[in-house]
C-alpha cells in the first residue's frame, strides 16, 4: 500500500491554505455573516466587562479561558473528524468558530459562574446556557449558513455544554482552596 510522503502532505497543506485564504477573501470577508461573527466576538466581552465586578474578573476569566481552550480543541476535533464545517469565518487563520469558542460560550458560562455561586443554581444556569447554545444558537447558525453539520446534531452538544463547566468549576474551586493554604 502506498501512502503520501511528508513533502506531498506539506504541499497539499500549502495549496489548501492558499485556497482557504482566497475563499475567505472572496466569500466571507465583509459579508453580513462576517459582520455578525465580528459582533459575536466583541459584544459578549463588552457585556462581561460591565457585569463582572473587578474583584471577580481574574477568577471568572480563569474559568472562562479553561472553557474556551477546551471548546476550541473539541471544535478542532469535530472539524478533523468531519462532523461539521464553517462556511463563514471571521479570519482564515484557523478553521474553528472563534467568536463562539472564545467569546460567546465562555462569556455566557462566566456570567453563570459569577451569578450562581451555589451548586444547584450553577447547574440550573448551565442547563439554561446548554439549552440556548444547543437548541437556539446552533440551529440559528445553521440556518444562517455559518455552521454546517455533516453528521453532528445539536442534541449531541447538549450534555457537553452541561458537563464541561461543571468540571472546570470543580478545578477552579480546587485551585482556589489549595491557594488558601
Amino acid at each position: 500500500m502506498t501512502y503520501p510522503s511528508f513533502e506531498e502532505i506539506l504541499d497539499m497543506q500549502h495549496k489548501l491554505s492558499d485556497w482557504r485564504k482566497r475563499y475567505w477573501i472572496e466569500h466571507d470577508l465583509f459579508t453580513w455573516q462576517w459582520w455578525l461573527l465580528l459582533a459575536m466576538f466583541i459584544v459578549p466581552w463588552i457585556i462581561w466587562f460591565k457585569v463582572i465586578p473587578i474583584e471577580k474578573k481574574a477568577e471568572c476569566l480563569s474559568f472562562g479561558l479553561l472553557l474556551a481552550a477546551l471548546a476550541s480543541q473539541l471544535d478542532e476535533i469535530g472539524l478533523n473528524l468531519g462532523a461539521w464545517a464553517y462556511p463563514y469565518q471571521l479570519t482564515q487563520l484557523n478553521r474553528g468558530l472563534n467568536p463562539y469558542n472564545f467569546s460567546f460560550i465562555p462569556v455566557a458560562y462566566m456570567i453563570v459562574y459569577y451569578y450562581f455561586p451555589k451548586w444547584k443554581h450553577f447547574i440550573l444556569g448551565n442547563v439554561g446556557v446548554a439549552v440556548l447554545a444547543s437548541f437556539v444558537t446552533e440551529p440559528i447558525l445553521i440556518k444562517m449558513g455559518i455552521y454546517k453539520t455533516l453528521y453532528w446534531k445539536p442534541i449531541y452538544s447538549f450534555p457537553i455544554y452541561i458537563l464541561l463547566p461543571i468540571i472546570f468549576r470543580l478545578i477552579i474551586y480546587y485551585l482556589l482552596e489549595k491557594n488558601k493554604d
